[in-house]
Parts: C-alpha cells; structure tokens; sequence
C-alpha cells in the first residue's frame, strides 16, 4: 500500500514551488520607428458612384405612411388588415397559453390517484390552443406578405406602363439596364 502523505506538500507551501514549465523567454517588441496606425487596415475610400448609392434617397420627398397603398385594392388592403389582425391574436394567445399552463401546474399539485387522470383535460385543451395558434400564426404571417406582394406587383405594372409611354429620347439617354435595375430596386425597396 502506498502512502499518500509522504507526497503531500507542507501547509504554507505555495502552488509555485511545484515544476512548472520555464517562462517564455522571448519578447514582443515594437521599434519606435514603425507607425502603428500604418498596420492597421483602413476601408477603401468610398467612390463616388458608391456615395451616391448610398445617398440614394437624399432628396426624396417623405409621403405619408398610407399612401402606400394607394396602388392597392379593397381586396388587398383587407388582407393585409385581417393579417395584422390575425397576428395581434397570436400576440394575445400566448397569455392564453400561460394561463393554460398555469391550470397543468394546479393540477399536477392536486392529490389524485394519478397524474395523467389529473392533468389529461388540460393537456387535451392546451394542444387544441397550440394547434389553432399555429394555424392562426401561419395565416397571420403569410397574408400580410402576399398583400404586399400583390400591391407591389401593381407598382411594377404601373412603373412598366409609365415608362413605355415615354418617348423615344427618354430610353436614348438612359443607360443600358438602367431602367429594368430600378424597376426591380425599387420595388424591392417598396415591398420591404
């Protein structure tokens, strides 16, 4: 049998006294000569062409929130209203939920002569709820962006239209691609 208090170290004995590893020898150093903000990594400059996509919007003139969706129709309008509707309703379920699970928690605390007698009414009502908030949360979360997609579909006819009823010289000033880049950027920037 080994003894194991021959190889206990003495009380007051620091920790360092065991057999470390020697320290690393070498040093960082910087000259006095190098610059250090010289090896840091700067950004390119922002080209002008870049400043300007940047600053795109400078000049446009702020419209009022509902005005956009002077494009769409009644139909689209009450899909996006019934979605909003739909999500405040999922908002408002998870309250619901908690009160559910509040019930589980009672009736898991309540003598009875099993736990599954006890809480399987509660259990059954609460994955009704979750099945309908689930439902509900789908339809919430998919009408409001179909509505905009269809209003912003309107946008695109309507951009197509006005441009086809330029005259010629509007489409020999413009740049190649010009026209179908904005069209998709800006509904883009619309419908988001």
């Amino acid at each position: 049998m080994v003894d194991r208090r021959a190889n206990r170290r003495p009380i007051g004995e620091s920790v360092t006294s065991f057999d470390l590893p020697p320290p690393n020898k070498t040093k960082a150093t910087i000259s006095p000569e190098v610059n250090i903000d010289s090896t840091i990594q700067q950004p390119p400059p922002i080209s002008t062409d870049k400043a300007a996509d940047i600053d795109k919007y400078a000049d446009a003139t702020p419209i009022p929130f509902f005005a956009l969706f002077r494009h769409g129709t009644t139909q689209d309008k009450l899909i996006i209203f019934i979605g909003i509707i739909v999500q405040a309703f999922v908002g408002l379920s998870f309250s619901g939920m908690n009160l559910v699970f509040g019930e589980v928690l009672d009736d898991l605390s309540s003598p009875a002569e099993s736990i599954l007698t006890s809480t399987i009414s509660t259990i059954k009502i609460m994955a009704i709820l979750a099945a309908v908030f689930g439902v509900a949360a789908f339809i919430g979360m998919s009408a409001i962006p179909y509505g905009a997609a269809r209003i912003t579909n309107r946008v695109r006819n309507a951009y197509v239209t006005a441009v086809l009823a330029q005259d010629m010289e509007f489409f020999d000033e413009s740049k190649p691609g010009e026209i179908v880049a904005a069209l998709a950027e800006y509904t883009m920037d619309f419908e988001g």
